[in-house]
């Protein structure tokens, strides 16, 4: 195990710990193999200050736990790892589109009683879709819905950096998204945990994984070739770097997960982390589980980069630059999610009351056959 960079918490024994005691719950991860770049931009908080007056300007977030919340995201840390070198000024667009999904999130998709009203994220996921396909389909500024005023001057900037082809990927990268949310809804309506195999595929979905990827074109600002990202190797990285992320994103938010569900009015029934899943699929305890999720992300994270490796010889600029954002898309998205307020405090109100304790390894994982999961064993197809 190689020793925790300055970025990461520090590591302790090796194992998996989750402690309950005065309202606190600490999970120590096994060390987790990821020889991929990592960069921050250096202007981080300055990107975060200006996402917070936008949202608030909006009368989004802004007193209490929900000003606190949005401040803990870091929205800035997240994007600014993935594009380190970005201009700031295109690089803002993302960070903005990221406090507004997250609010957007904690408030209709996955935290108490939302999780449980589809009815009321069906109404603003369709209407927000429509502001960002339709030009004008809901004023940047007035007494509306703030969630579709926000979206709309989102919009407005998206189609004002963008070409055509990168705003339609934007839109078709949200319905991606929600539908992934509206599957998530229907497995916690009927108190069902899905299985391993059903969870893989749909993971990247329900972490908007095409919908963060495409604002990461629009910043890099050059447009990649239709037929690069259909090739099927293209294909198969993007599902990889966005599956191990939102995999990861099990990893980081278990503790927060576990503290929220201990003080729900009735424990939910239906699970959706990697961790529960595979105790419960395989009949794990709670260290061999996570011992599990994280052997798989570093399965992952293998084949990424091998696959990474063998595409980039051949790869059009805009494609080698992509590749390079997904790169650093794994390795930031973990170092990002063990040290962000959003997982730390679990409901604005409680500073510390989770602690993810993560280290990283130089130490590959086995080669060999894929892992039995037959929706995703095409990612080690021969391309």
């Amino acid at each position: 195990m190689t020793g925790a960079r300055d970025d990461v918490l520090t590591p302790e024994a090796a194992g998996v710990r989750v402690g309950d005691a005065a309202d606190r719950i600490h999970v120590v991860l096994p060390p987790r193999y990821c020889p991929l770049p990592t960069a921050a931009h250096p202007d981080t908080a300055l990107l975060n200050a200006r996402a917070a007056t936008w949202l608030h300007g909006y009368g989004l977030c802004r007193k209490g736990a929900q000003r606190v919340r949005m401040a803990g995201n870091d929205c800035g840390g997240f994007y600014g790892r993935i594009l380190p070198g970005a201009p700031a000024e295109r690089l803002q667009l993302a960070v903005d589109w990221c406090v507004l999904m997250f609010a957007f999130d904690d408030l209709y998709c996955d935290e108490g009683p939302a999780s449980m009203r589809a009815d009321n994220f069906t109404e603003v996921a369709t209407r927000l879709l429509r502001v960002l396909e339709a030009p004008g389909a809901a004023p940047v500024t007035g007494d509306g819905d703030p969630f579709l005023a926000a979206a709309g001057d989102l919009a407005a900037r998206c189609r004002a950096a963008g070409t055509p082809v990168q705003v339609r990927r934007v839109i078709e990268g949200h319905r991606a998204w929600f539908s992934g949310v509206l599957w998530e809804f229907g497995c916690r309506l009927r108190g069902r945990t899905p299985s391993l195999d059903d969870y893989a595929p749909l993971r990247q979905h329900t972490a908007a994984g095409t919908a963060t990827t495409s604002w990461m074109e629009i910043v890099d600002g050059a447009e990649i070739p239709g037929r690069a990202l259909r090739a099927p190797a293209v294909r198969a990285l993007e599902e990889l770097a966005f599956t191990t992320a939102a995999f990861d994103d099990d990893l980081f938010s278990y503790g927060k997960e576990h503290w929220l569900a201990a003080r729900a009015p009735r424990p939910p029934r239906c699970r959706l982390n990697l961790v529960d899943i595979l105790a419960a699929e395989r009949g794990l305890g709670l260290d061999a589980a996570m011992e599990a999720a994280v052997d798989l992300c570093n399965r992952l994270t293998l084949r990424f980069v091998q696959l990474r490796d063998h595409v980039l010889p051949t790869a059009c600029a805009p494609l080698a630059r992509h590749l390079g954002h997904l790169s650093r898309l794994i390795r930031g998205n973990l170092e990002w999610g063990l040290r962000a307020g959003r997982y730390t405090n679990p409901d604005g109100r409680h500073p510390a009351a989770v602690t993810t304790t993560g280290s990283f390894t130089s130490t590959a994982p086995r080669e060999g056959a894929p892992p039995a999961i037959p929706s995703i064993a095409w990612w080690w197809d021969r391309f």
